[in-house]
Order: structure tokens, then sequence, then C-alpha cells
């Protein structure tokens, strides 16, 4: 005849054991419950435990290949002792599958109506867990830290880096992450690589990084002015807001600018001033006039049948032509004004050129040109032009996308 004899009796729980032939069951009796009811836990049979557990699913864990109960579930019943594995199978866990089978020697895999997980793994689960769990408090904790050191410095808290586990950082390091970086952020991430591969002076590996790093800031940057054009395009902005988003980016359109001038501190004998003036590699300046996304492109002469510019553009080429001869009469006080307001310390200073100086004017978009003939006007006139260059918004934004694509198959 068996009968349970207890194996422990701790403060809340008692733990008890009976045998009946080969198998050896486990129960748990609660000291503060008034019926003194008694609660299988598990069952030892040879070299197999079956464990009963509560789950939405998963009503059984099964060990295979142990003799005694491993430390990763409640030797009292509650299931997994990681408390995130366990509440994640007995609540979230809502797969067709009723047993979880752990092993020693067997790999993780799925089975039908069953998933068997190694020990090892689901002892590098826990780990990592903990190590996330007690990464978030140290996180927590000097970041009030910080705060306090930042606002209160008398209390003379010491500023500390936060999250400096490695394995952390580098279970982190995932493409979903690169979906929320911005280019400042890869930057700074390609920084800190490069500091990196310097402590093993690999230069071959700094070399291939950079050139990685490289692309995808780039591709990141893209990707971000891309998006802000189109919005500026979409909800066609004053020129004061296209003017902003050149004076930052104007160099991705055209990489031969190296430098913009803010024309109106420098005084030059010129009244009115472009939208920008820009520098190239080679000294020679460039003026640009933006317009409208929505401006009127060409109106149509009824007599003659054909097109000519419209009001807005006419006035816009007349404006792009003055500043190209002011520039050719100032050339040479301009020259001079530019390099004295761009040296320091009496040294150096910028050398440019006015010769045959360019104006771009930068208005409208070629859904504005609704048919051949329209468009084939459109081409005439803007050919004729002399040193004035005509740009649509649409066609810039392509030439965006463009080098986005060819960047992204280097």
């Amino acid at each position: 005849m068996s009968y349970k004899k207890k194996v422990r009796d701790g403060k809340r729980f008692v733990l008890l054991k009976e045998k009946q032939g080969n198998t050896l069951s486990f129960f748990r009796q609660d000291k503060e419950d008034k019926n003194k009811e008694i609660l299988p836990i598990y069952d030892l049979c040879g070299n197999q435990i079956r464990y009963g557990y509560d789950g939405i699913k998963v009503k059984t864990l099964l060990f295979e290949g142990f003799k005694e109960l491993p430390p990763v579930v409640s030797d009292i019943g509650f299931g997994f002792e990681n408390r995130s594995i366990n509440k994640f199978f007995r609540f979230k866990f809502d797969k067709p599958i009723n047993t979880i089978i752990i092993s020693e020697t067997e790999r993780s895999q799925e089975g039908k109506g069953s998933i068997t997980i190694n020990l090892e793994d689901l002892e590098a689960l826990s780990k990592a867990i903990n190590q996330e769990q007690r990464a978030c408090e140290d996180t927590k904790r000097t970041l009030i830290s910080n705060f306090l050191n930042q606002h209160y410095p008398a209390l003379k808290y010491q500023q500390k880096e936060t999250n400096n586990n490695k394995d952390l950082i580098l279970r982190n390091l995932n493409k979903k992450l690169i979906d929320q970086l911005t280019a400042d952020d890869v930057e700074r991430i390609g920084q800190f690589y490069v500091d990196a591969a310097q402590k093993y002076k690999r230069h071959d590996v700094v070399r291939r990084m950079l050139l990685d790093l490289q692309k995808n800031a780039q591709l990141l940057t893209l990707q971000e002015v891309i998006k802000q054009y189109e919005v500026l395009l979409a909800s066609n902005p004053l020129e004061s807001e296209w003017q902003k988003f050149f004076d930052e980016y104007i160099t991705l359109f055209d990489n031969r600018y190296i430098t913009k001038l803010d024309q109106k501190n420098i005084a030059t004998g010129i009244v009115k001033y472009p939208d920008l003036v820009l520098v190239d590699i080679y000294g020679y300046v460039d003026f640009y006039e933006l317009k409208r996304s929505s401006t009127k492109l060409l109106q149509y002469d009824k007599s003659h049948k054909t097109y000519y510019w419209s009001n807005d553009m006419s006035m816009a080429i007349a404006q792009a032509s003055d500043y190209l001869q002011k520039a050719k009469e100032n050339g040479t006080n301009f020259a001079k004004a530019i390099k004295s307001e761009t040296s320091a310390d009496g040294e150096g200073g910028l050398e440019i050129s006015i010769v045959n100086p360019r104006a771009i004017i930068v208005a409208g978009q070629s859904s504005d040109l609704t048919n051949d003939k329209m468009r084939h006007q459109f081409k005439n006139l803007r050919e004729g032009l002399k040193n004035i260059e005509f740009l649509l918004y649409d066609e810039l934004l392509h030439r965006l996308q463009n080098l986005l694509d060819s960047v992204r198959v280097k």
C-alpha cells in the first residue's frame, strides 16, 4: 500500500511524494488552504518526468532523459522558473500544441502536437531574458541618476553611460533596428565601429566597414530626404519652405557644389538676391531662383496657336537674367567680398569666378504640361534660354530616386 511521504516542509508549501510501482509522484499542499487539498505536481518514471501545466494550450511539460527535475521549472508545480517564459507559454502561446518536451540531447524542433526544447537552449533563453530585465532596471536607475546630475549638480550624482552589456547590445543589432535609424544615428554607430576596429589594427576591416557605412548612411539620408520632398510636393508650400529644404539638401541633387553662400551678409553692390548662391568644385557660381511647385508654366496664344511663358515664369526669367547681369557687372567686387568674408584670421578665403555664371529656375511640375504640343513647346522654350537652366520639381524628385537606386545596387 502506498502512502505520501513528506519531502520538504516550507514556509508556505509542503512537498510530498508517493511511489506506485516504477512511478514516483510528487504533490503540493498549501498550508493556508483550509481544505488541506493535495495537488499533483509531476510524475517521475525511469528517465522521464511528466509535469502538469495549466497553460491555455499546453497541458504537459515532458522531461526526457532526466532522473530528477531540472531547475528550469518550479519543483512545487508553478511551471517555468523564469516568469516571462512561464507567462508566455501559459497565456500567450496559442498554437495547436499541448505538450512541450524538454531534452538534454535532442535539438529544439517542432513535432506533431508538441515542440521539443533543448535544455541548453532553454537556459540560454532564460539567461538572455534575465540580462534584458537587469539591463532595463540598470538603465532606469542610470537615467534617473543622470537626470539628477544634470539638474541638481549639488547632489553629486555621477554621469554614467547606459547599457554597456555586450550580449544585450549585440542582440539588438538587427534589421528591425535599422528601419528606425536616422543618418546621424548610423554615423554615430559607424564612429563606434571605427574605434572598435582600430583596437585590432585591421585596416582592411576598417576600410571595408567604412565603405558599407557610407553606403548605408547615404541610403538612409536619401530615403529621409525623399520622404520630406514628397510631403512638400504634395502640400505645395511657399517658396520660403522650398528654400529651407534646398538650403539643407541641395548638394544631394548636384554633388558638384562644395559650399553655399549667404550673399545677403556680403557687401557686393547687388540689391536683389537670388534664393540660393552655390559654388561648385571649380569655384564657379550658380544662382538659384525658386518658385512654387504649382506655378503655371505656359500660357496659350490662340491667335498664333502656340504656347509661351506664363506671367509668373516670365518674371522669374527676367529676375534670373538680372542676377546674371548684375553678377557680371559687379564680378570683381563680388569675388573680393566673398573672399574677404570667408577668410579666417586674414588667411585663405574662398576663390570664386564670375565667368558665365548660370541661373537655375526651379518651378512647376510636368503634370502641368497636358499635351504633346505643350511639352514640345516647353522643351524649345527652356533650351532657348541663355545661361538659364530650367528644372521642374518632379524632375528633381526623379533625380533623388535614381540616385537612391544607384546607391542600392553598388
